[in-house]
């Protein structure tokens, strides 16, 4: 009896035990406040007027932000979306669409730096997908019979840097030296395929592609709604749109300016290091302009 007593007692706990399961679990809670969704953050904080008989001095300079430096390495990272945050080529290429076709809405890529030309929607497939030859052979005598093209989709992992179009002005209504980045261009690093490989070729050469040329002001409200990820204060709300328009917290190196022989530096210096000294030298011109103008 005591045995039979038990079982039925055993049989009602183990009844309750995996009722309580069908509860549904409420999500772990990640602060004690609300969160404000990404969607709720406010546009692009809009540019001031700048009238063009107020600017008495510009310059176009062309730099170049290569994400494997440290301070850059926020906008490469994460590599992959973890929760809200992406990184910078992420969400470019979010913001493109590639697979729809019929999105007009999409961030539009254009073909020249003035950003004039764009690229046609039905062609966005073709400049972010790499082409590879696959050679197939018979299964039965293994011998080849033809070549098979095989689509790989360019990943946000392989944009390594990126070319920055900016120009620089001094307005003298606002009496202070500005800067606005005009366009934006990706490229692409990746290895070559193994089959265009020679012989004497140790290490596989790495591939550079470019994407095209962004309007930076397109990308501005994109920008804006990307949290960017302050390792040392993880409740600092910034945006990439603050770190890259207002901030300027990323680290780069002039490569070209507006000059009359319209060259760049490495047409005239070959030496990698005179060529950042060049850029410096540029850099502090900028910068002396301003402060020349102050002194009596």
């Amino acid at each position: 009896m005591k045995k039979t007593i038990c079982l039925i007692l055993s049989l009602v706990a183990f009844h309750f035990l995996f009722a309580q399961t069908d509860d549904p679990i409420p999500p772990p809670l990640t602060a004690p406040w609300e969160v404000v969704e990404v969607s709720q953050l406010p546009g692009p904080i809009p540019y001031p007027v700048i009238k063009q008989n107020d600017v008495m001095w510009s310059m176009y300079i062309w730099r170049e932000m290569d994400l494997r430096e440290k301070r850059n390495q926020a906008l490469y990272f994460p590599i992959e979306p973890q929760g809200n945050f992406r990184n910078l080529a992420q969400l470019i290429i979010d913001a493109i669409d590639m697979y729809n076709p019929d999105n007009e809405d999409a961030l539009p890529i254009y073909t020249d730096e003035n950003c004039n030309i764009k690229v046609p929607r039905a062609d966005i497939k073709n400049v972010l997908v790499n082409v590879r030859k696959i050679k197939k052979y018979d299964p039965d005598t293994g011998e080849y019979t033809h070549e098979e093209d095989l689509d790989e989709p360019l990943t946000a992992s392989q944009v390594m840097y990126y070319r920055l179009k900016e120009v620089w002005f001094f307005d003298k209504n606002r009496g202070e030296l500005s800067v606005r980045i005009l366009s934006i261009e990706p490229f692409f690093e990746y290895e070559r395929d193994a089959e265009g490989l020679s012989a004497d070729d140790v290490v596989a050469p790495k591939v550079k592609r470019r994407l095209g040329f962004i309007k930076y002001d397109d990308l501005r409200p994109y920008l804006a709604q990307q949290l960017y990820f302050t390792p040392r204060n993880t409740a600092m709300r910034i945006t990439f749109d603050d770190v890259l328009t207002w901030k300027r917290y990323f680290s780069s190196y002039i490569i070209a300016w507006s000059n009359e022989h319209d060259r760049e530096i490495q047409d005239y210096i070959k030496n990698p290091r005179d060529q950042r000294l060049e850029s410096e030298r540029i850099l502090n011109e900028i910068r002396n302009y301003e402060s020349e103008l102050w002194e009596y």
